[in-house]
């Protein structure tokens, strides 16, 4: 599983919205008192037809009458280059401000850039400090990323931990990944039993996404040839 490639994914995700507009400014000189969410919406449709440039011109205004929203998403427009020109620094200070006003996307957005080292200095104690602020926050992305840290660290222990917080909270890449530590000893006790059991849990689980249950499958497979009972 390409966890980073997941969590970069959660992390950059506009909320859903299916209102249509044909232009911005045409429909702003109609309706000049659009609400805000009004105007998200609006910024959901174009952003879903990939016309970045009206969803920046929608998202600058609103993140600068302090929108916490709209300051995440335009910290992402300026990170990705979507819409307008791609600029870090740009990019941290409106991730910047939408943390102090609380933003769980926000943080992990900055936690991010101080684990990969994206404009700030690379910083992976900052980086870990900002995901378990919203991982205690029952952000399931951030547990995963601390699970992914730690692990890499070689520090088993704390990865199982959040590997296990993340699984009792039914998110299925982590009851994976508790299947595969219980089955390998990773920081824990070797406990193949208990990871058939819980690969077999998956397996008659719903809204478990097919490459999941694939691979709990094949997991459970493997045990079962080694005369693993369940």
């Amino acid at each position: 599983m390409n966890l980073m490639k997941k969590t970069l994914v959660i992390f950059t995700a506009l909320l859903g919205f299916s209102t249509t507009f044909s232009s911005y400014s045409e429909e702003l000189k109609a309706n000049p008192k659009l609400t805000d969410q009004q105007r998200m919406n609006m910024a959901q449709n174009f952003a879903n037809k990939q016309d970045w440039k009206s969803v920046f011109e929608i998202m600058q205004p609103l993140a600068l009458e302090g929108n916490v929203q709209a300051q995440g998403n335009l910290g992402m427009l300026y990170n990705l280059g979507r819409g307008v020109e791609k600029n870090k620094e740009k990019a941290y200070w409106w991730f910047s401000e939408a943390a102090e006003m609380g933003s769980i996307r926000a943080i992990n957005n900055l936690a991010m850039m101080y684990y990969s080292g994206d404009y700030v200095k690379k910083d992976i104690p900052q980086a870990i400090k900002l995901f378990e602020t919203t991982a205690k926050a029952k952000d399931l992305g951030a547990m995963m990323m601390l699970a992914e840290i730690y692990l890499k660290q070689k520090d088993e222990t704390k990865s199982f931990e959040w590997v296990k917080k993340a699984a009792d909270l039914d998110n299925p890449d982590a009851k994976l990944r508790l299947g595969i530590y219980y089955e390998k000893g990773i920081g824990t006790s070797m406990n193949k039993h208990l990871a058939a059991l819980i690969y077999r849990e998956i397996l008659i689980s719903n809204n478990i996404p097919d490459e999941i249950k694939q691979a709990a499958e094949q997991r459970l497979k493997n045990l079962s040839e080694h005369n693993i009972p369940y």
